[in-house]
């Protein structure tokens, strides 16, 4: 990965097991950072025990590949990660699909918690299309800069090649995605920007 989301000490906004926080980050962050991003079912988990690191694999079937790989399906992987939420470890259900991002490293494909894995039945319609039709990959070039986290002056200042969040967080990371207009980055739908000011109806429909 060219960005690891794992920080041990300070965040604004986390996720917490024991020692391992997460920051919360944008689907498309995620996407651009990551080595591969599949969507797979879940077979079987085995324990290693040869690293406190990747000490244990998931046998997964992949049913398609959105990064890092050819896009035919029905390939068996294995799919490493720590045993403990502690050490960052993911945990699958066993039969369940999943997108899973993550990195390559000396061959052995890694996830982990603060990576993006979630259950294909959680996904949003904005999501399913920004992966099946490349939103996501094919908008590397914007970046993402979430201002509920990153507490600071200059976030609410917006450069060329990036869409900022300033509020609704969760709405943005589900229903929108960064995209370059060919001169710059803007957000693709406008519902997030003005939920504040028109109520909570639902997002999808002002995105059909």
């Amino acid at each position: 990965m060219k960005t690891l989301a794992i920080i041990c000490v300070l965040a604004f906004v986390y996720v917490y097991s024991e020692a391992c926080s997460c920051v919360f980050q944008h689907p498309q962050v995620h996407f651009c950072n990551a080595d591969f991003v599949v969507s797979a079912r879940i077979w079987r988990r085995v324990e290693t025990g040869t690293s406190p690191f990747d000490d244990v694999y998931y046998a997964v079937t992949i049913n398609r590949h959105y990064k890092g790989g050819t896009r035919i399906g029905g390939i068996s992987q294995r799919i490493y990660t720590a045993r403990h939420g502690a050490s960052c470890g993911v945990s699958f259900q066993i039969g369940r699909q999943y997108i899973i991002a993550g990195d390559i490293q000396n061959n052995r494909w890694r996830a982990n918690l603060c990576s993006w894995n979630p259950q294909i039945s959680s996904l949003t319609q904005v999501q399913r299309n920004a992966l099946r039709y490349g939103y996501y990959g094919d908008n590397c070039y914007c970046n993402v800069r979430d201002c509920t986290i990153i507490n600071h002056p200059q976030c609410s200042v917006s450069r060329r090649n990036e869409c900022l969040i300033t509020t609704n967080s969760d709405c943005f990371r589900r229903h929108n995605f960064c995209s370059f207009n060919g001169r710059s980055c803007s957000w693709r739908y406008p519902y997030c920007s003005h939920i504040s000011r028109f109520g909570s109806r639902s997002a999808t429909s002002s995105l059909k």
